[in-house]
């Protein structure tokens, strides 16, 4: 008797795991990341579509992080215009075309599976930076930190 409950059980989850695609999805999370600091910024995806967000983070952060040659580097949102991400040379890699908010640019690699998040009037956003084409940013931080009183 036993046996055949943990048979049972075992055949309930494994059927739930291939049903969802063990956990996979393209729906967006319910939840997303809060930010640190909270910034709008328009998002357009590789077909065109564009996507007004406040709250965005890239990857639960405020700021796009890769690579700069050999070294390492982190660009703050509040320093950014604009980015244009586009494919690399590199397998499973995007180069992130930064403009500054100061008229000058960088270029980073990144990977291409860091999802962007983001608040929208109708709910919540998240993409990975392999189906952005441009993110534009709204001027400054639209709001004091997240959790600080006036």
């Amino acid at each position: 008797m036993r046996r055949t409950a943990v048979v049972v059980l075992f055949a309930l989850l494994a059927t739930r795991a291939f049903a969802t695609g063990f956990g996979g999805s393209d729906a967006p999370p319910a939840r997303i990341p809060v930010p640190a600091h909270e910034f709008a910024a328009t998002v357009m995806d590789n077909s065109g579509v564009k996507v007004d967000v406040t709250q965005v983070s890239y990857n639960g952060e405020v700021f796009v992080y890769g690579r700069v040659g050999e070294g390492q580097v982190t660009v703050p949102f509040a320093s950014m215009a604009s980015v244009r991400f586009e494919p690399s040379t590199e397998v499973n890699k995007r180069i992130a075309f930064i403009v500054m908010r100061d008229g000058t640019s960088v270029n980073v690699v990144v990977d291409d599976d860091i999802p962007a998040y983001g608040r929208t009037a109708y709910g919540t956003y998240s993409i990975t930076t392999d189906k952005i084409k441009v993110i534009e940013f709204a001027a400054g931080p639209a709001h004091p930190p997240v959790g600080a009183t006036p």
